[in-house]
């Protein structure tokens, strides 16, 4: 009787699954975890679906850079490979860095503005707050308002009432979470 080595029965059924269904499985696997893509990509070469594949690129989670931007200056490849294939978290990281450290508000403008088309809540946000101080008050605070209506928090939980949020509470919620990301930009600046 001969032996089956496990490690060896799992490579051969990887290998005999079609290429399609391997990309759409490391790429559900890259957007819901960062961490789980990059270990499941040391680990599995022979899958050899890097981050340049524009199926994996496309809805690569790219959290840690969201919450502090300038970090992607140390990965221009992985942030060019994800802007070619149309990544909302790229977007909103490259205007990010284009308008406050770059002092290219023209492109960050037009990047953070792609991000909040597709939904992305930081750059709806950012979005909502750049296009106040610009001057377009009234289409920045629309923009602010709808988040308000869309988010479901409950912040006064005491008052009987399910998923509402007055804006009060909700903008403050926002704004302490853009308060944290520009530390971040801070602490990497010193």
């Amino acid at each position: 009787m001969s032996s089956i080595n496990p490690k060896q029965s799992i490579m051969q059924t990887l290998e005999a699954m079609p290429e399609d269904m391997r990309l759409l499985i490391v790429s559900k696997v890259g957007q819901n975890s960062h961490v789980d893509y990059f270990n499941t990509v040391l680990t599995c070469r022979s899958l050899s679906f890097r981050p340049d594949n524009p199926s994996v690129a496309k809805d690569l989670n790219l959290s840690p850079f969201v919450k502090k931007p300038l970090l992607s200056n140390q990965y221009e490849s992985l942030m060019d490979a994800c802007l070619k294939a149309d990544n909302t978290d790229a977007h909103f990281v490259k205007g990010m860095i284009q308008f406050f450290q770059s002092q290219n508000q023209v492109l960050g403008l037009h990047h953070i503005h792609i991000a909040s088309k597709s939904g992305h809540l930081q750059g709806r946000y950012i979005f909502g707050v750049l296009l106040m101080a610009i001057g377009e008050t009234d289409k920045g605070i629309k923009i602010i308002n709808n988040l308000t209506e869309e988010k479901e928090l409950n912040c006064h939980p005491g008052d009987g009432t399910a998923n509402t949020v007055c804006s009060k509470c909700f903008h403050f919620f926002l704004l302490t979470d853009f308060y944290t990301m520009m530390m971040g930009f801070n602490n990497l600046l010193d």
